[in-house]
């Protein structure tokens, strides 16, 4: 649906292009204009508006287009890399500058769609956040100069028709600056109280407001980001939320060493929230909620915060209150509608325990690995019923 709408979105603006000459002619103003949008739908404070507008209509499909709003991301940017080898490949037998620039930057925007495909991002995410971060921030410069360069001739004829065509590309190139910086911007340094640290979970407490279905993205030293749900623990007290962090590759190890020592010097966090798919939930009378291990994190809100929804909850996990913490379990269980489910002595029939009770709920909502998830799409989707969960790096 997203490509479509990007394919639509690009259809107008050639017809937009073409009506004053040669489409080459507009491809400068095309390509920025791509550019604002794909990148306006990766912004969180973007994202976050759909996922509000979403729920205001309670329709399944659409609760599935602002989930996965990344697609339009995706669309987009190829878009804006094709209007930007249009221009490129114009200008080039008459201005070596640009050629060289142009180039460079399309080596640059083919090496961030080559490895931001799921082979690549799965398997070797690390690779595909840096080259994604730096050959993106990289390629501004370049672009920068060509655009500025590009707005100062017209500016000579002085003619209102010039200085429009000069102000446009300018005025997209400051917007796609602006949603490029900003999130930036709202970077702070944060003091941090570790609640527990186990063999399997780190849980902090921060200072902030705790709002159901929030995600928010934490680091340790400003080069690596690793986004988390805001959630609750129902002992951090008033005015705070908690991070409920499964230990489970290099960077929650290292978080985890560290919070052995009290984090000192806190987290970097970006006070920008977005909403992931657990906000939705509240959008339906009755609810089940599938978690395993320390997947229960985004779940707590609803379950020791204000009821929000009705809901039944199957948490799985291995001696739930060795790995989770004891005092944790007993409180999540005292709210009733939790049932607590050990695979310590192997999995249970996750198929059939689903199946019995998604008759009686609106949605089934499960925060688990792809196995997990799987099972539980192929039993709603059986039976009919809407079910929402993670998809990689959702």
């Amino acid at each position: 649906m997203w490509f479509g709408v990007a394919g639509l979105i690009t259809s107008s603006f050639a017809l937009w292009v073409s009506s004053g000459g040669r489409i080459a002619d507009g491809a400068v103003d095309a390509s920025l204009a791509s550019l604002v949008i794909a990148v306006a739908a990766r912004h969180d404070g973007v994202v976050r508006g759909a996922f509000v507008l979403g729920r205001r209509v309670r329709r399944y499909r659409l609760h599935q287009l602002t989930f996965h709003l990344g697609q339009l991301h995706r669309a987009m940017a190829i878009a804006a890399t094709m209007w930007f080898a249009i221009a490129v490949v114009d200008a080039a037998p008459e201005d070596v500058l640009a050629c060289v620039l142009g180039g460079a930057t399309l080596v640059l925007l083919g090496a961030m769609m080559w490895t931001a495909r799921d082979a690549v991002r799965q398997h070797r995410h690390d690779r595909f956040e840096r080259v994604h971060r730096y050959a993106g921030w990289t390629s501004l410069g370049p672009v920068t100069v060509l655009v500025l360069r590009q707005a100062a001739a017209p500016l000579q004829h002085g003619t209102g028709t010039a200085v429009t065509a000069a102000v446009t590309p300018v005025a997209l190139l400051v917007v796609v600056l602006a949603l490029v910086v900003h999130p930036w911007t709202t970077v702070r340094r944060l003091p941090v109280e570790v609640l527990d640290v186990t063999d399997r979970l780190v849980v902090l407490a921060l200072v902030g407001s705790r709002k159901v279905g929030e995600f928010v993205r934490v680091s340790l030293d400003g080069a690596e980001w690793h986004a988390f749900a805001v959630a609750t623990t129902g002992c951090e007290g008033p005015g705070r939320y908690c991070l409920v962090i499964r230990r489970a590759g290099d960077w929650t190890e290292n978080l985890a060493r560290e919070a052995q020592g009290g984090l000192p010097r806190g987290l970097l966090v970006r006070t920008m929230r977005g909403y992931g798919f657990m906000y939705h939930a509240q959008t339906f009378r009755r609810v089940l909620f599938v978690a395993t291990g320390a997947g229960i994190g985004p779940v707590l809100p609803y379950l020791l915060g204000s009821s929000l929804v009705g809901y039944e909850c199957l948490w799985l996990g291995r001696e739930h209150r060795t790995s989770m913490g004891k005092d944790l379990v007993e409180r999540v269980v005292a709210g009733g509608g939790v049932t607590l489910v050990d695979t310590s002595a192997g999995r249970p029939d996750l198929a059939s325990l689903v199946r019995r009770r998604a008759p009686y709920v609106d949605a089934v909502f499960v925060v688990s690995n792809d196995t997990v998830r799987e099972q539980v799409a192929q039993v709603c989707e059986e039976m009919g019923v809407a079910w929402y969960g993670p998809t990689f790096d959702s």
